[in-house]
């Protein structure tokens, strides 16, 4: 298949305003935090954490973590020691490496903040990112020589996978923030939300493309989705949605663009970024949790270690607004975990409070029936015995209302269908299962 380019200009409304968007981007938080060890002979990594911090107008800080040093001492279970003297010298030794490494790279900028810690590199680096709520951590790579290129490659995956923050990989020759960046979209919560930390790092002027890599089965193929539409088609659709969702967030000047191309997911985004010149490659991964810190993903684990351009990989955001998300791109949003339904059910009653409810039954037992209809007044969730409540109420007596009560609620589901502006909340219990359809 062809690839197919779709520009469109979205810029902010203040012409006068140096790179500022309509709203602030809620990616944005605290400190740039710079990990390394200050033995680097490239100090790109340096230039890329101060430039963005200056663009961001947010601090630049430094994180630099001691392992534990196998050569003196390792007990008899295999648990290193720590010896006091000698471990206030390398962190003594390590704060002069690092200060000195900056100061050469930092055009003249005063020291910045040093967190030292000690233990693992990836953990202690994610503690940190975390207790000052760091919009990004920033480390350096080694791309075009192979030996290193693993090395680099393999700390900066280490550190994604235990990062709540994302993690910017840089190669040596970073030398401005990028003017092309390239984003895998595959429509999860978690790559919608690296387009929006992406826009971050994007220089004055520059362009955001969204791709998506379209299965090899079905970029050639007569296969019709359930309305019988083409699947580029579909794809442009949620492309746009995406697109729709950066707006209030798209600098003055900034270029929004979307791409398809048939292939597998890490190969095809790292082809392309190389085709089209990007300066920066953009993946989400799905979080570290543990069967993402056992198997992270494929795309976005390879796309670090083989990439010459600089990456970004970023998390996906909180539960609650990764729910949001869902239903916003693609119509639809599925939760079997308790923790998510609390936000996510406070979500849906602000979105449709006041608005006409139907709120219908299907058991085997008893078969489909309403229960009842009339204006929402809300839909909580008791974590205590999984049960959910929906209240309507009468619009002309203010003092009738209908409560149901469903326990051991096992998943619920959301869902937006804009051609009949009708959005429906699904909530599955036992054999059965409660719908509560809203009218917009």
């Amino acid at each position: 298949m062809s690839p197919t380019l779709s520009p469109a200009p979205l810029g902010g409304v203040d012409a006068e305003a140096r790179h500022r968007a309509v709203l602030r981007n809620p990616a944005l938080a605290g400190p740039i935090l710079l990990a390394t060890d200050g033995t680097s002979q490239s100090g790109a990594a340096v230039v890329a954490a101060r430039l963005l911090a200056e663009q961001l107008d947010v601090p630049f800080e430094v994180v630099t973590v001691l392992e534990p040093d196998p050569a003196y001492g390792v007990a008899l279970g295999g648990t290193p020691l720590y010896l006091p003297d000698v471990d206030e010298a390398r962190r003594a030794r390590r704060i002069s490496e690092v200060l000195g490494y900056v100061t050469r790279f930092a055009g003249g900028a005063a020291p910045p903040p040093m967190h030292v810690r000690f233990g693992a590199i990836a953990e202690e680096t994610a503690d940190v990112a975390l207790a000052r709520s760091a919009t990004m951590v920033v480390m350096g790579s080694a791309p075009h020589q192979r030996v290193n290129r693993v090395i680099a490659g393999e700390r900066a995956v280490h550190v994604l996978r235990a990062s709540p923050v994302p993690v910017l990989s840089v190669p040596p020759g970073f030398s401005a923030l990028p003017r092309n960046i390239l984003v895998g979209v595959d429509f999860a919560p978690a790559s919608v939300h690296a387009a929006q930390v992406a826009l971050l790092l994007l220089a004055n002027g520059g362009t955001l493309t969204l791709l998506h890599m379209l299965s090899p089965l079905l970029g050639d193929a007569p296969i019709r989705d359930a309305t019988g539409r083409d699947p580029a088609d579909a794809v442009q659709t949620l492309l746009e949605r995406v697109r729709t969702e950066l707006g209030p967030y798209v600098p003055d000047g900034v270029t929004v663009e979307t791409r398809m191309r048939t292939g597998d997911d890490a190969d095809g985004i790292v082809q392309c970024a190389t085709a089209m010149g990007a300066d920066l490659v953009v993946v989400g991964t799905h979080g570290p949790r543990l069967l993402e810190r056992v198997f992270l993903g494929s795309v976005a684990s390879s796309v670090v270690r083989s990439a010459a351009q600089t990456v970004l990989a970023v998390p996906p955001p909180s539960s609650g607004d990764a729910l949001e998300l869902w239903l916003r791109i693609t119509g639809t949003a599925t939760s079997a975990e308790p923790r998510d339904w609390t936000v996510a059910l406070n979500d849906f009653t602000r979105r449709n409070v006041g608005r006409g409810a139907t709120i219908e039954v299907d058991d085997p037992e008893i078969g489909a029936q309403m229960l009842g209809r009339g204006a929402l007044v809300g839909v909580t969730y008791d974590p205590h015995d999984r049960r959910v409540e929906i209240m309507v109420g009468d619009a002309h007596r203010a003092r009738r209302h209908l409560m149901h009560s469903i326990p051991k609620v096992e998943s619920i589901a959301m869902t937006t269908d804009e051609y009949t502006a009708t959005e429906a909340l699904e909530l599955r219990h036992g054999r059965g299962h409660t719908l509560v359809l809203i009218k917009r």
